[in-house]
């Protein structure tokens, strides 16, 4: 955990923005690879500006030879760490994959038993839209648990509902019976909501310390590169 802010990096990396989700605490081992991988982009970034800073007191380097040093270690640890990310948010995903089944399985098991539960969706598929909304809303009231489980475990179509409809019935009926796991996706999915517009970010980041466009470092560090192996002269026989 960094020791205080730093002004020099994007709040948008502070884990402390990620902590102060609200549902965290509670969810913190499942979102808790993200957390890690911010707060090494965070610490590292800092290190960053401390090496562009150590490299502008010295005097026997050029300006050329301060973004060249500095790139090149940006750079690196740029990769390092967007790969970090790309695990943290592969590995979140999995996990939001594996929250979402156990919410729904036993519904689907459910809904595909007997003919009873086809007749129900047929039911409601015969309604007109206010009807649907009454029964829905009725059902949801009453706890009717096999009505529920025939409509909501199957395809939104089968019972006239459209998609936003049926999400959002749904939704309810998960937040009665399983809160927890509700929340638990709630937080995840804002966690990667904001993974999802991170790299930008990551990148911008890298390059301001430097002070200079990677296209700019990539030509130092080939000149650099042409310039050493100009000086390895070999001996003539």
């Amino acid at each position: 955990m960094p020791d205080k802010i730093d002004t020099r990096v994007s709040p948008a990396l502070d884990p402390e923005t990620y902590r102060a989700i609200e549902g965290y605490e509670e969810n913190a081992q499942f979102v808790g690879g993200v957390v890690n991988a911010m707060n090494d982009a965070y610490v590292t970034l800092g290190k960053v500006h401390d090496a562009r800073r150590l490299a502008d007191s010295n005097g026997a380097f050029t300006e050329e030879q301060r973004i060249l040093h500095v790139g090149q270690v940006a750079e690196e640890h740029k990769l390092r760490i967007l790969k970090r990310l790309d695990l943290a948010e592969r590995d979140l995903a999995a996990t939001i994959a594996h929250t979402e089944e156990q919410l729904m399985r036993p519904l689907t098991e459910q809904a595909g038993l007997g003919s009873l539960n086809g007749e129900v969706r047929a039911f409601a598929r015969g309604l007109d839209r206010s009807e649907r909304e009454a029964f829905m809303n009725a059902t949801l009231e009453g706890d009717d648990e096999p009505t529920l489980t025939a409509i909501l475990g199957a395809q939104s179509f089968l019972s006239g509902l459209t998609p936003l409809d049926h999400d959002h019935y749904l939704r309810l009926y998960h937040q009665k019976r399983r809160p927890d796991l509700v929340r638990r996706l709630d937080v995840m999915q804002r966690f990667r909501d904001r993974l999802d517009r991170i790299a930008p970010i990551v990148h911008e980041q890298f390059a301001k310390p430097v002070g200079a466009k990677p296209g700019i470092v990539a030509a130092l560090s080939k000149a650099n590169e042409q310039a050493l192996a100009a000086l390895k002269i070999e001996p003539t026989v």
